[in-house]
């Protein structure tokens, strides 16, 4: 039978795509629905702030008014009579009482915002986690055949960069709902100040809108050129660092470095335009703003406006600056940052449907058996050639199986078979009586234990990396883990101990150092499968021999699966698996 060498794929696209509309569309819907309740009472707050602005600036018509005397008009008399009426005859009497009401009302106004900004703030990091969580959900429930096509560099890139540009993004979508709120409230003042004026207000609001759209559909255009540059920036630092040893012993770092300086070239010169771009928007934003000051004073003589309201008009005018400089800036940083979002939605998208896993009252256990490939072939999707057409072979419990072959024959296919991460094109594996799928893969995977060849240490110390994903056992289960491993008098020889930290994932260990901790932690699984992907090639031979020989001690009843190439390590085996690229010897 066959064994082709597995295909190669065609990676997702890495560039942000979509509409930006529906984009935004879709993260405004994310965000309330995360919001919920908070998101209401964020809400309120924003409108109990716009409302209070409100009636703070309207208090400047009757402080105006006792003032200037002569300029207050009927508002004078209004005001005189109402205070009049509440016993504040005199002039320094009323002056007094409004004074000490604006003052009352802008410290009120200030609690408002301040519960309303630590909201804000909860809302938008609590969201920013749950996006980032949902993103390390969907990798870790991915298929491994949708995962493996991906570029790491993508991954690293939305999980650090894009999420932070998602966090920018939330702080400007509630920045926005806040200068809206603030204008709305704004402009019914104006209205009940002068109608006259506010129409000419919303005339020039208009006037901007229809100037300022093309310019910030111009910067979203710029925000996602700036992403993608960014992106291959961080596949090019990671490129860097993955070969920086091969470049410095080959006298290529300078290649590297420049190739790195050409790209933030590019970043920059983005990165200025979008600059100059937001630098046109304040210039149309100012000269607008300060031509309909002008024409507020002329309809203000035209139309022979009192002199308190227009001194009131310009007053809220010039508050409603900011909101508006706000809302106008928050457009096109959204606009900027859009592509984040789209990036993270077009990843959920590349991995498609997570692993059908039955957890509940439909999982199955699995027994310990014979494990059973029965008649399997598999081809990776989109590729027209298998990797296993029609393979069956059986492994018994308790035995210790070679696995070995070239290069590309389908070693790294048979292990994620067998461990669940790729689904059976056609045929089925069975463990004892049950058959591997859904049903049965949670408890399958509780009962085995896989060690690689480049073993994955967390930054913690020796004990947690050892007890990492396995409860917690007591010192003595850790040290007689460690010895069977051949790692005890390594350990024991460390300042701290079990509690030395494993700082950088333990990479001042040596490999075979590594080695031996990581098997360590799957010899404290007790599993009933144990995989060794080439997992002790950095061992010496005899070390790896009494280490084997310990293994098999620690583990009587375990089925045991060693990928090797040494012949030595083969030998160790009750029978050795060879995989061909035109046919398989079972030995």
């Amino acid at each position: 039978m066959p064994f082709l060498r597995n295909p190669t794929t065609a990676p997702a696209a890495d560039g942000p795509t979509g509409s930006l509309v529906a984009d935004g569309k879709a993260l405004v819907g994310d965000f309330v629905r995360y919001g919920g309740r908070r998101l209401g009472a964020a809400l309120a707050l924003m409108l109990a702030g716009g409302i209070l602005e409100g009636v703070g600036l309207a208090l400047l018509v009757p402080i105006f008014s006792l003032l200037a005397p002569q300029t207050g008009g009927r508002w004078r008399a209004m005001i005189v009579d109402t205070l009049s009426s509440v016993g504040l005859v005199t002039r320094l009497e009323q002056l007094a009482a409004v004074l000490l009401a604006f003052c009352l009302l802008v410290g009120v106004r200030a609690a408002v915002l301040s519960a309303r900004d630590r909201l804000v703030s909860d809302l938008s990091l609590g969201f920013v986690d749950h996006r980032r969580l949902m993103v390390v959900t969907d990798l870790a429930h991915a298929r491994w055949s949708s995962l493996a096509r991906l570029r790491h560099a993508r991954i690293a890139h939305i999980l650090s960069s894009e999420i932070t540009r998602l966090a920018f993004a939330c702080s400007v979508l509630l920045q926005m709902m806040t200068a809206s709120i603030m204008l709305v409230t704004q402009a019914i003042l104006m209205i009940l100040l002068s109608p006259v004026v506010a129409v000419l207000m919303i005339g020039f609001a208009l006037l901007g809108l229809v100037v300022l759209v093309p310019l910030s559909r111009r910067a979203a255009d710029v925000g996602r050129s700036t992403a993608r540059f960014a992106f291959r920036i961080a596949g090019e630092t990671a490129h860097f660092l993955g070969g920086l040893k091969i470049a410095v012993a080959h006298d290529m770092a300078d290649a590297f470095v420049a190739q790195i300086g050409e790209e933030g070239t590019q970043l920059r010169a983005q990165l200025t335009l979008q600059q100059r771009f937001q630098s046109r928007v304040a210039i149309v934003s100012a000269s607008i703003a300060s031509l309909a000051g002008a024409m507020m004073i002329f309809g203000a003589v035209l139309f022979d406006i009192p002199t308190v309201t227009l001194l009131a008009a310009l007053v809220v005018l010039v508050r409603m600056s900011g909101p508006v400089r706000s809302l106008q800036q928050s457009v096109q940083q959204l606009f900027g940052v859009m592509p984040a979002f789209t990036a993270l939605h077009d990843l959920k998208v590349d991995l498609g449907p997570p692993v059908a896993i039955t957890s509940g009252a439909g999982a199955q256990s699995v027994r310990h058996g014979t494990i059973r490939f029965d008649r399997i072939t598999f081809r990776y999707p989109d590729a027209s050639a298998a990797v296993f057409t029609g393979l069956d072979l059986a492994i018994g419990a308790g035995e210790l199986v070679g696995l070995s072959g070239p290069s590309g024959t389908g070693k790294t296919s048979f292990v994620d078979l067998l461990t669940g991460l790729l689904e059976p094109s056609e045929g089925r594996i069975m463990i004892g009586d049950a058959v591997l799928g859904p049903a049965t893969l949670a408890s399958w995977r509780r009962r085995l234990a896989y060690v690689a060849q480049d073993s994955y240490l967390i930054n913690d110390s020796i004990r947690r990396n050892l007890t990492w994903g396995s409860d917690v056992r007591p010192d003595p289960d850790l040290w007689q883990a460690l010895a069977q491993a051949g790692a005890a008098d390594m350990v024991g020889a460390m300042p701290q101990g079990l509690d030395t930290p494993m700082d950088d994932r333990g990479t001042r260990l040596s490999g075979g150092e590594r080695q031996r901790i990581a098997l360590a932690r799957a010899l404290l699984r007790d599993p009933q499968l144990l995989i060794l992907d080439e997992a002790t090639n950095a061992i010496d031979i005899a070390t790896e021999q009494a280490v084997i020989a310990n293994v098999r001690r620690a583990l009587p009843e375990a089925t045991i699966l060693i990928i090797a190439h040494r012949e030595e390590t083969l030998r160790a085996c009750d029978r050795v698996i060879m995989l061909e690229t035109t046919q398989t010897t079972i030995s």
